[in-house]
């Protein structure tokens, strides 16, 4: 076996090479390829299997994660602060969560409501034409938002306070409530 001579091989991928602006449209679209990557995994499983079955082992996953990312992803982004503030900051550059247009707000007794105004996977399902996006956020939703959020302290407390469909382009998608048990 011969060695190609130098000039032939092509330079590896550098992300130092690359400048701000592109690194961040290399973040936003690997956070809408990890989504895409999550629904078609979730899909095949639903074929090969059922949906009850593909959304059991969606939520084990999701579980493993969320406490995977959990330790990793707050000390990366600067997540300071109580349980429900780093959370909430973490959350935001989380490859799922970034792809929505969202908000969090602090209430006066130091819980948190999330508003999401758009979400890819709700307008996917919708698209998708099941009727999946109407039982959707009660049945998975509220499951994997506990799931994050207790990542960051067990005793925190999900509740919807909006949910699905979007009734008018100018009003948001869905709004939930994060508070932390005494």
């Amino acid at each position: 076996m011969t060695a190609e001579p130098e000039s032939s091989r092509l330079p590896p991928a550098d992300l130092d090479r690359l400048s701000k602006a592109a690194l961040v449209e290399l973040v936003k679209l690997y956070s809408k390829l990890f989504l895409a990557m999550d629904g078609f995994w979730y899909l095949a499983i639903k074929e090969m299997m059922n949906e009850d079955t593909a959304t059991e082992v969606d939520l084990w996953v999701w579980d493993k994660y969320a406490r995977y990312e959990a330790k990793r992803l707050p000390p990366l982004v600067g997540a300071e602060g109580d349980d429900l503030a780093r959370f909430a900051t973490a959350f935001g550059y989380s490859p799922w969560f970034s792809n929505l247009n969202h908000e969090f707000t602090r209430e006066g007794n130091g819980a948190l409501t999330l508003t999401v105004h758009d979400c890819p996977s709700l307008d996917g399902m919708k698209r998708e034409g099941l009727g999946r996006e109407k039982t959707f956020c009660h049945q998975v939703e509220q499951k994997l938002l506990e799931m994050v959020s207790r990542a960051f302290n067990p005793n925190v407390e999900v509740t919807p306070v909006e949910l699905p469909l979007k009734p008018t382009e100018d009003s948001f998608c869905c709004r939930w409530r994060f508070a932390v048990r005494p």
